[in-house]
């Protein structure tokens, strides 16, 4: 099969939503089918000196990228979107247009393509032109389903009454299966002492509020490395936190991630009850994302077989429970040190890390991207 996917993420940039899309479209080439992406060409939003965009993002070079026209202006949106409705004018030989660019999307079905969309957020929430948009998308003929990646997401779809249940499915996010778990970074610190690490952003919400009270009660024997943030964030949280044993790397491109995760002994998702999607490709950076959320760390720490403690909030629970991690009150921190200290014993470690890659395996991109076709 033929698949254009059309996105509206800066490609190369270190947005998740970038990852998702670059990631996805190797998976559907890895189930067999001829990928197309199509992105926006801002050139100066691009992550600097990246040579090479397949190996920034570490995924094969099998399915092609094609950069449309995006003028970095008011209306810029609209050319895109007039760009793209061109585009699938002078090359009608696909068999199926799928993408998170609800716009694009919607272009698509005019012109009589089969489409799947994907959502990330509610799109009858923010700007009144997209549920507009989404209105016009969902009647149409052509649109075979939406996929979202929480059940709590779906929820909120069927509560508003926009969709059946049978047109709507959930896919979580993914993760790629890890070829090997002895490639490692050698991180800051003493070599044997316990490595408990953070992977992602640091701004409100990721739960960095909860790290810094942790870092007041750490012993001697215990580091937390802190992978990713914004310069601004981690000088922020370096002025707040005064202890040793607390290490950050600041940003680390997706493909080098792996070896930091594969050098930690334990891995933490703090979420807390309000998340801000911020720098997303949603159009609400003000909508609170915590309760339908499908955070990446959460499977790449599967994957790579990593023993988790999380926050206990019901959307996390859709995939983690008590024998695949530990979970916690997002805000008490007592229970975040009493569970590092329940997994300073190595046979617990082992045991749910155990169950945690045992359950990823429906999780990664592949069987994601097989899902959902």
């Amino acid at each position: 099969m033929r698949i254009l996917y059309i996105s509206k993420s800066i490609i190369p940039s270190r947005s998740a939503n970038s990852i998702n899309v670059m990631k996805m479209c190797q998976a559907f080439n890895d189930n067999g089918h001829e990928v197309v992406l199509l992105a926006p060409d801002l050139k100066d939003k691009y992550e600097k000196n990246i040579n090479d965009i397949y190996d920034y993002y570490g995924v094969k070079k099998n399915f092609k990228i094609k950069k449309l026209w995006h003028p970095n202006l008011k209306g810029g949106a609209f050319l895109y979107i007039l760009a793209i409705f061109f585009y699938l004018i002078l090359n009608k030989k696909f068999d199926l247009v799928y993408g998170r660019f609800l716009h694009g999307i919607y272009v698509a079905t005019i012109l009589k393509h089969n489409v799947i969309y994907e959502s990330h957020a509610p799109s009858f929430d923010g700007e009144n032109h997209r549920l507009i948009v989404f209105k016009k998308l969902i009647k149409s003929k052509y649109f075979k389903k939406l996929v979202v990646i929480s059940k709590a997401l779906k929820n909120m779809y069927l509560d508003n009454g926009y969709l059946t249940n049978s047109k709507i499915q959930v896919a979580h996010d993914g993760a790629d299966e890890v070829e090997n778990f002895d490639q490692t970074i050698e991180l800051l610190g003493l070599k044997d002492n316990l490595k408990v690490g953070y992977v992602g952003h640091l701004y409100k919400g990721k739960g960095m509020e909860i790290i810094a009270s942790m870092a007041n009660k750490l012993d001697e024997n215990t580091e937390i490395h802190i992978i990713g943030g914004l310069e601004k964030d981690i000088q922020f949280w370096k002025n707040k936190i005064n202890n040793k044993n607390i290490y950050f790397y600041g940003y680390i491109s997706h493909k080098q991630v792996s070896n930091y995760i594969n050098a930690l002994d334990i891995c933490l998702l703090p979420n807390q009850k309000i998340v801000y999607a911020h720098g997303s490709d949603l159009s609400n950076i003000t909508l609170n994302i915590s309760d339908f959320t499908s955070p990446l760390k959460l499977f790449e720490y599967m994957s790579h077989k990593k023993p988790i403690i999380a926050s206990d909030l019901p959307v996390i629970r859709e995939v983690l429970n008590e024998k695949n991690s530990i979970l916690v009150k997002c805000d008490d921190v007592d229970e975040w040190m009493s569970s590092i200290k329940k997994l300073k014993n190595y046979n617990y470690r082992e045991t749910i890390s155990n169950q945690a890659l045992n359950d990823f395996h429906s999780y990664s991109w592949k069987n994601r991207a097989l899902l959902v076709i």
